[in-house]
């Protein structure tokens, strides 16, 4: 019933994890590259398909994943116009108040350095 996960696999299973937790947008963005590749090599595989109702499947298909994709790259240069804004503010806040900004980054690693302290010491 329960298999055994060897070592190797247990590892490639820890790594695919971690990028995934690290990254959840970028393989989101992948997992849509290749559904969208693998949709349009179904729509080339119909192109010859003889049968009509074949036919309008196919095109509204077609239909469907242009619109998609114009959907994708939308929302994608969304996301690149708020992380400039968000840039920008960042480093708008860090000009107007560099001593601020300053205790803020010592305190935490301040907090670090406790939690790392008391990590290593149990």
């Amino acid at each position: 019933m329960f298999t055994r996960v060897s070592g190797r696999n247990r590892a490639e299973a820890q790594r695919a994890a971690q990028v995934l937790n690290d990254q959840p947008a970028r393989v989101a963005t992948e997992e849509v590259r290749i559904l969208m590749s693998t949709v349009e090599d179904l729509l080339e595989r119909l192109r010859t398909a003889a049968d009509p109702e074949l036919k309008r499947l196919r095109e509204q298909t077609e239909e469907a994943l242009d619109s998609a994709k114009a959907v994708v790259t939308e929302s994608g240069a969304q996301w690149l116009d708020q992380a400039g804004d968000l840039a920008e503010r960042g480093g708008a806040y860090l000009r107007e108040r560099p001593w601020t900004s300053l205790g803020v980054a010592a305190l935490c690693v301040l907090a670090v350095g406790v939690l790392t302290g008391r990590a290593m010491s149990e």
